[in-house]
């Protein structure tokens, strides 16, 4: 900690609870050293960005497209669904989605995923809204992320990019949220605003139907 803890490193607050703690003036080395798989925590461009932990409702969407994605990828035999701390890396940058989708898995590494994932998942929450929505998302772009969604529970909207269609964003409130990158995957939009969520079951099976 001391490495980071000098005149040369800022460190900045949110100003609102959940936070985000950020660290200017951090190298990779104090990155790597600070970060460790009990920590959320990216990496973009000098900035060291600490997420506070996640709420039970955030955690519960994740655990339900997780497990979504797992069984579809499960059904096909290939590919790997990975949340939470999971880190992949882009040059000097590494993020920590949601959920990831990679679908080689020789870019697998122990440690991180090496290249942008073929599907990210951002759940929006108090904390984190502007900057996924912001930075978080330039830089998704910039690096190339093939398919983004950016699921939001608030306004009951799932917004989704892609670098098919040049990162024109399209919003789905109702019906079917389609993959470009993951064949054959898909889930119904109103199935995220439901209090509480839908049995993951039933839901794999309309998908199952449907396909």
């Amino acid at each position: 900690m001391a490495a980071v803890a000098g005149a040369r490193v800022r460190v900045e607050v949110e100003p609102f609870y959940p936070y985000l703690l950020r660290l200017y003036g951090v190298d990779e080395a104090e990155f790597e050293a600070l970060a460790d798989e009990d920590l959320k925590a990216e990496y973009i461009d000098g900035v060291m960005i600490v997420h506070s932990p996640a709420s039970v409702r955030h955690e519960r969407y994740v655990a339900f497209l997780l497990t979504l994605l797992n069984l579809h990828l499960s059904q096909r035999g290939a590919g790997l669904v990975l949340a939470g701390n999971a880190l992949f890396r882009v040059g000097p940058r590494r993020f920590a989605p949601d959920v990831m989708v990679v679908q080689e898995e020789t870019r697998v590494g122990p440690k991180e995923i090496e290249g942008p994932p073929d599907l990210v998942i951002e759940v929006l929450s108090e904390s984190t809204r502007g900057y996924d929505l912001g930075e978080k998302r330039v830089a998704y772009r910039e690096i190339g992320v093939p398919e983004i969604w950016f699921v939001d529970p608030e306004e009951q909207v799932v917004i989704v990019e892609g670098r098919e269609s040049g990162y024109l964003g399209e919003t789905v409130r109702k019906g079917w949220v389609v993959s470009r990158t993951v064949p054959g995957f898909q889930i119904r939009a109103e199935w995220l605003w439901q209090e509480p969520l839908p049995s993951v079951l039933e839901c794999w099976e309309e998908m199952r139907e449907e396909g």
